[in-house]
């Protein structure tokens, strides 16, 4: 069944992919990445009686500047989360129920921003998730409660340090049990319809944008409840399609927020290399000009203008924007323009 399932979302993959043979060699290293996360997910980390930490893959729209942590979870049992802060900018730990391609979707059952934090002179923290309400740092769970999911910012990844975390169930120590046939075809049939269902998911959102290119839009409400990130963040999806001479401009007034960023990702909204190309900035990053304006250049090499975003050799991709803890978001403007007319743009 799993196999059947990889074979199928290979297919939906090649059925959606641009004809260009790089495009569609990253669909498929897409469908594996995707594919290797759930068999680690859906089977060696995904018991809640002895939870594990663990990544998220680069998957709808992954932020380069995050770092994604998640685990396993039950309402069924009570858990104790320490952890020591680091370096980074702000942390969010939720609880979730469901998951991104399930007809259910993704659903937030209980959630503690940065604010709700409380460390100690050392930047320690200790959090209690359970469904019955505890003293002190509580993260709630619900009877439907699957997995924990945390997000912290690093602004300067390459240099701030991260925030570390240990998870524990609270309670007698239980020993992992020896592999059940049945409960194992379980796991890999739940396997193989997560690579299928999120993938088809995110193609959807593909699809939707790269319908009018070289636009940026709010996410649709339809296509955001499939997938509740951060309830505090306002999320804009965009689709860039340049041929080889032109470049996309785009303008941005960020409002007063604790944090906004815009990346660049491939077709299949995974976040371009970000460890060896300049594909996002954010609001410590950016460059303004006098009125508050952000102005952002979209190529596939440098017009020699600030707030540049290489396109890392892609000619088309998708475009996520984020504004976090603000009422007030802006809408950016696009505008599409050769490479000599972008380097006489002001």
């Amino acid at each position: 069944i799993f196999c059947s399932r990889l074979e199928a979302a290979g297919r939906r993959v090649m059925a959606s992919a641009p004809e260009d043979p790089f495009d569609r060699a990253e669909g498929m290293r897409y469908v594996g990445r995707i594919a290797r996360h759930a068999l680690d997910h859906f089977i060696e980390g995904s018991d809640p009686a002895c939870p594990r930490l663990g990544g998220l893959p680069r998957l709808g729209g992954d932020n380069p500047d995050y770092l994604y942590t998640s685990a396993p979870l039950s309402a069924d049992y009570e858990y104790r989360l320490r952890g020591h802060r680091g370096e980074a900018s702000f942390l969010a730990l939720g609880t979730y129920s469901g998951d991104v391609g399930t007809e259910e979707g993704l659903k937030i059952s209980g959630y503690l921003s940065e604010s709700d934090l409380d460390f100690d002179d050392e930047g320690r923290f200790e959090i209690v998730i359970s469904v019955e309400k505890k003293p002190g740092l509580w993260l709630p769970m619900q009877a439907t409660t699957s997995q924990l999911m945390i997000r912290q910012s690093l602004l300067d990844r390459k240099r701030q340090r991260p925030a570390e975390f240990e998870l524990e169930r609270i309670g007698e120590e239980i020993t992992p049990s020896a592999l059940d046939p049945d409960r194992y075809a379980a796991q890999l049939d739940r396997a193989g319809r997560y690579v299928e269902g999120a993938i088809a998911q995110f193609l959807a959102w593909t699809d939707h944008y790269a319908a009018r290119p070289n636009e940026i839009r709010l996410l649709e409400p339809a296509l955001a409840a499939q997938a509740q990130g951060d309830p505090q963040t306002h999320y804009y999806l965009g689709y860039y399609d340049l041929e080889p001479d032109e470049v996309l401009q785009i303008d941005l007034v960020p409002p007063a927020c604790e944090y906004w960023n815009l990346q660049l990702c491939n077709h299949w909204l995974e976040s371009l290399d970000y460890e060896n190309h300049a594909i996002h900035v954010n609001h410590h990053t950016a460059e303004y000009d006098e009125a508050g304006r952000v102005r952002m250049w979209v190529s596939d090499r440098d017009p020699g203008r600030p707030n540049w975003l290489d396109s890392a050799g892609h000619r088309r991709g998708c475009i996520v924007l984020r504004q976090v803890g603000t009422d007030h978001p802006d809408d950016p403007i696009c505008r599409v323009m050769t490479f000599s007319g972008s380097q006489e743009a002001t």
